[in-house]
């Protein structure tokens, strides 16, 4: 289909027609001759393999899909699309000694370099990876609301309290095919309208995270491994992964402060999904905008059929 460049608002997320993936798998294994001159056939059990295998791998799609859509929040307006860094990175930690701090900054640039995210070469590059420490963090919140609400245009007023012991919140921006750029924003209210290459599969829009900004309570973590909250607020910086309050349904540092998960799906640090979640999201192309989820999925099972097979 041809592109249409127009201008359209930017509400898609009830109008796009979602694309089909059709899954069919063929088999055709024919036999000629006669039964005189023809090898005994296989045994059953070869059929059982493939009817295994190709049950695991249904089973680990359905695993990574369900981890990929309760963990990652996706763009406000643009069905199925998910922001992501393109900009460099660049963590800063405030209210911590200097080692502590030093040591959380370098876990975020590991895990971003592992992953092949942006990453800013130097340590004096401009913060966009803020993490805060404070006793107080709501009357914290507060100071960076009243300072800068639109650091927080992409969060819903009732999200802009601390209901957790640790939360982030994401400013992001809207990106159409000529470098247009609108803010991510949480309402439908005054949507702008952008220069779009609208098709079954191209939106021509793509969301951009250029902020991510954490606040932790000191009271909380306290106790806590450095390494282990280290690798929580990796998990928080690097992807759209608001906390919410649930658990995860598969081990991973996101349940971390939850205490009503299924055992065994608590961890110290990142787990082997979490990872493979991540690089998912950075081994996805930007485009067709419309495939984003589909090929993130398939990317996080097929780095999970990796890290099984170390």
């Amino acid at each position: 289909m041809a592109s249409q460049h127009r201008l359209v608002p930017v509400v898609f997320k009830r109008n796009l027609r979602k694309a089909k993936h059709v899954l069919a798998p063929i088999f055709a294994l024919i036999f000629c001759g006669t039964a005189s001159a023809q090898p005994p056939p296989p045994p059953v059990h070869t059929q059982l393999e493939s009817v295994t295998v190709r049950a695991q791998r249904v089973e680990s799609w359905n695993y990574s899909a369900g981890f990929v859509q309760s963990l990652l929040r996706p763009s406000f307006r643009m069905e199925d699309q998910f922001a992501k860094w393109k900009h460099p990175v660049c963590p800063r930690v405030k209210g911590m000694s200097a080692a502590s701090a030093h040591l959380i900054e370098q876990r975020v640039r590991e895990v971003a370099k592992k992953i092949n995210a942006p990453l800013a070469a130097s340590d004096t590059c401009a913060p966009n990876v803020i993490i805060i420490v404070s006793r107080e963090p709501q009357t914290i919140l507060e100071g960076l609301k009243d300072k800068d609400r639109q650091l927080f245009a992409s969060t819903p007023l009732a999200e802009l309290k601390m209901h957790h012991p640790v939360q982030v919140w994401y400013y992001s921006v809207d990106i159409d095919y000529n470098g247009q750029t609108f803010p991510e924003v949480a309402s439908f209210w005054d949507m702008p309208a952008m220069k779009s290459n609208y098709t079954h599969l191209y939106t021509g829009i793509q969301p951009e995270t250029r902020v991510a900004m954490i606040i932790a309570d000191s009271n909380a973590i306290g106790d806590m491994a450095l390494g282990t909250f280290a690798d929580y607020v990796t998990l928080l910086s690097l992807a759209q992964a608001p906390v919410t309050g649930q658990c995860q349904s598969a081990p991973s540092i996101a349940n971390l402060f939850l205490t009503d998960c299924e055992d065994g799906f608590h961890t110290s640090g990142l787990s082997t999904a979490d990872l493979a979640m991540l690089a998912a999201l950075y081994q996805t192309p930007d485009t067709p905008e419309q495939m984003q989820k589909v090929r993130i999925i398939s990317h996080m099972r097929k780095n999970l059929e990796l890290a099984q097979q170390k």
